[in-house]
């Protein structure tokens, strides 16, 4: 892992912005820089709301069959696709947390808080030991966001997530084997795959990720698997003057990982 090491450290130094990372293989080797970076979650912060409707799911307050329709009155702006539909129309609670996750659904994102409750979130959190993530807003909340609320995370606390995602065999208590594989899947049919995958080749590796992004602000965390091999990243950057740059560091981070799965000799 040291020759990955250099040439993401090469990565991260010809980066005009800040970048945090936490990569880790299954072997529990890991490389991090600046993981417990506090930055803006951007659109990260859906995998602990994912994480915390499934812990609903589980205790069996919510089904993931129950509807719920979206009025006018709940309707915001930027990713996704349901603003382009009829006010009124249902959806199913794995619908609106497939929809927040795969593209980003901001109204999909909104509605599971109303039903959660935003508190169910923190206590997430809290439970987990996810210390540098806050839930503050709903999605476009200009409002809150003037008012000085944000939504917070972490490389580490990204990585964290993930690891309750990946084990299996009851290494962790946090979720049942069915709940995660459900997570998993809803991760694995990711729409957005302009950062870690964009190198990929996506016939053979699979990706389960989550994307986010703000004006100077881009992360990407997931689980990449190449066979039997895996390997859990989170990599956010942000203090960019032009979101590209990040975009493209997430995307050279991506294509080492690959290479590092696949046994390329030169590591």
């Amino acid at each position: 892992m040291l020759e990955l090491k250099k040439r993401v450290q090469g990565v991260v130094d010809s980066t005009a912005g800040h970048v945090s990372f936490v990569l880790e293989d299954d072997g529990g080797r890991r490389l991090e820089m600046d993981a417990d970076a506090q930055k803006k979650a951007a659109s990260l912060i859906k995998i602990p709301i994912l994480m915390a409707a499934f812990k609903q799911v589980e205790s069996g307050e919510l089904k993931l069959t129950d509807r719920f329709s979206i009025e006018v009155e709940g309707r915001v702006g930027g990713a996704g696709v349901i603003q382009f539909m009829d006010s009124g129309t249902t959806f199913t609670l794995r619908d609106l947390l497939t929809l927040m996750i795969v593209v980003s659904d901001n109204i999909a994102t909104n509605k599971v808080l109303d039903i959660i409750g935003m508190d169910a979130v923190g206590e997430f959190c809290a439970e987990q030991g996810l210390s540098r993530t806050r839930l503050e807003r709903k999605m476009m909340d200009f409002e809150a966001v003037d008012a000085g609320l944000e939504n917070r995370t972490s490389a580490r606390d990204m990585l964290a997530c993930l690891k309750l995602l990946h084990f299996e065999g009851g290494k962790t208590a946090a979720f049942s084997d069915v709940s995660r594989q459900k997570m998993l899947s809803i991760l694995g049919g990711q729409q957005l795959l302009d950062k870690l995958p964009f190198y990929m080749d996506l016939d053979s590796v699979k990706v389960a990720n989550k994307t986010g992004e703000l004006p100077g602000v881009e992360h990407d965390c997931g689980i990449v698997s190449f066979g039997a091999k895996k390997l859990m990243v989170a990599v956010l950057v942000d203090n960019l003057f032009d979101n590209s740059i990040g975009k493209r560091t997430i995307q050279e981070i991506g294509r080492l990982v690959e290479e590092y799965l696949r046994g390329n000799r030169s590591f």
